[in-house]
């Protein structure tokens, strides 16, 4: 239920394992788009495997959801989870599809189970779906319905990689009928299962999020005591890494995170903790870091410029990360604001996201602000560059390209360039924690 970004990976996952997977959205554009084999979400190896399932058999469209219902052992609900103007979680998608999937239920016979994969805060299953699905099924759950959860982990960028072969399968589960269907489901998929009740495997996705954005802000954190100490942070960081008890990941200092997942997570978390009366200053923290990251990236480029008042900036990288052309949470928006607010003139560039940005970006102020088509159009005319998502294709670019800017400033804010070769091209060359 649901054939968006999780929806549709999942889906063509379970397929190319040998499951049978019947999938429902309601928009009926996208019924079509994924009924002919098509991918209508941007995500690396998404399009092959979906055609591939398509074709094979293994994974069709249902008309209705009811024709879901009948046709499914599992329901598996994918629908979004955003944030309300508070940061607490917005639910209406999540309680509107389990009344859809419930009067589905209705008219089907036989056990069937419900499955949340979608974000949920803890107790959601319990306390939310569960009740719902009951009432608007007439079904009794333990007996005649199950509901659950199974909470994905997928990456923007490496989500089909992730479906296939996921670090961990965590299912939340209150009977041993539905923890056999998830089972068998999940069975040929190489990963170690961890079997809990619902709100504990709620509270593992939002937990595994917190952790992994706190670690990107304490870089972050000490990137700020490297740049007094003039020391590079990054060798610092690698060999905070090698502690095996540490590990490497997510401990590059940079921008900040961005995406779906990170910044939406934690605030619905510290929400709900309020709620409950709970402090979480290490998430709280977390959160405070990440947001002040990105005008610190503007005071690096405002102290090697001397002033950006009336300077022509080339702000490169405008999705939250690269190979998507998800610009939701990126730390181009403060980047960029900042620098508008400081006087500086931007030319936009992104290999996949610029019309993106500017749709989300509203009206240009004072038409300082301009999106290229090209990486050379940006950097023509521009006085430095200001590289704030680390694609492939600015990583390539000849040296001789960046030696065109005015003042022969690069500020990279994710180590993307060779600092060494820029220096050797008369390029100064200006890193987060360096």
């Amino acid at each position: 239920m649901g054939l968006g970004y999780v929806g549709l990976t999942t889906a063509a996952a379970f397929a190319a394992r040998g499951r049978t997977v019947v999938g429902y959205d309601s928009d009926p554009a996208r019924r079509a788009v994924v009924r002919a084999g098509r991918a209508p979400v941007q995500e690396p190896g998404l399009s092959a495997l979906l055609r591939r399932a398509v074709r094979a058999g293994r994974l069709a469209v249902a008309d209705d959801p009811i024709d879901l219902a009948r046709r499914s052992d599992l329901v598996f609900v994918c629908v979004p989870t955003p944030s309300r103007s508070d940061g607490s979680i917005d639910l209406s998608y999540v309680r509107a599809a389990c009344r859809t999937v419930g009067g589905s239920l209705r008219k089907v016979r036989g056990w069937r189970a419900v499955v949340l994969k979608s974000t949920v805060v803890p107790g959601t299953t319990d306390g939310v779906a569960g009740p719902i699905l009951a009432r608007a099924s007439r079904r009794t759950l333990g007996r005649t319905l199950g509901a659950a959860s199974n909470p994905e982990f997928l990456a923007e960028g490496t989500a089909v990689r992730d479906a296939l072969a996921p670090s961990r399968i965590v299912l939340g589960v209150s009977d041993a009928r539905t923890e056999a269907a998830l089972r068998a489901a999940y069975r040929g998929f190489r990963a170690s299962t961890v079997v809990l009740s619902p709100t504990a495997a709620e509270l593992v996705k939002y937990g595994s999020n917190a952790m992994l954005a706190t670690r990107v802000s304490f870089a972050n954190e000490l990137a700020g005591l490297a740049e007094r100490l003039r020391v590079d942070v990054y060798p610092v960081m690698r060999a905070i890494g090698l502690d095996p008890r540490i590990g490497p990941r997510f401990l590059d200092a940079g921008p900040g995170f961005g995406g779906s997942c990170f910044t939406k997570d934690l605030r619905a978390l510290l929400a709900q903790a309020s709620s409950l009366r709970v402090a979480l200053p290490v998430s709280s923290g977390a959160l405070s870091v990440n947001a002040s990251q990105a005008i610190h990236v503007v005071d690096l480029a405002e102290r090697a410029a001397g002033s950006l008042r009336g300077v022509k900036v080339a702000l490169l990288g405008l999705s939250f990360k690269p190979g998507t052309g998800d610009v939701r949470e990126s730390r181009a928006f403060p980047m960029l604001r900042e620098l508008l607010r400081r006087g500086a003139r931007v030319r936009l560039h992104d290999p996949e996201a610029g019309p993106s940005f500017v749709a989300l970006l509203g009206p240009r102020p004072g038409g300082r602000v301009r999106l290229v088509p090209d990486l050379a159009s940006a950097i023509r005319g521009a006085d430095l560059a200001l590289i704030q998502c680390d694609w492939d294709s600015y990583r390539r670019a000849p040296v001789s390209l960046w030696g065109r800017l005015a003042r022969k400033l690069v500020v990279d804010a994710r180590r993307t360039l060779d600092p060494a070769a820029l220096a050797r091209s008369g390029v100064r060359y200006v890193a987060v924690g360096r």
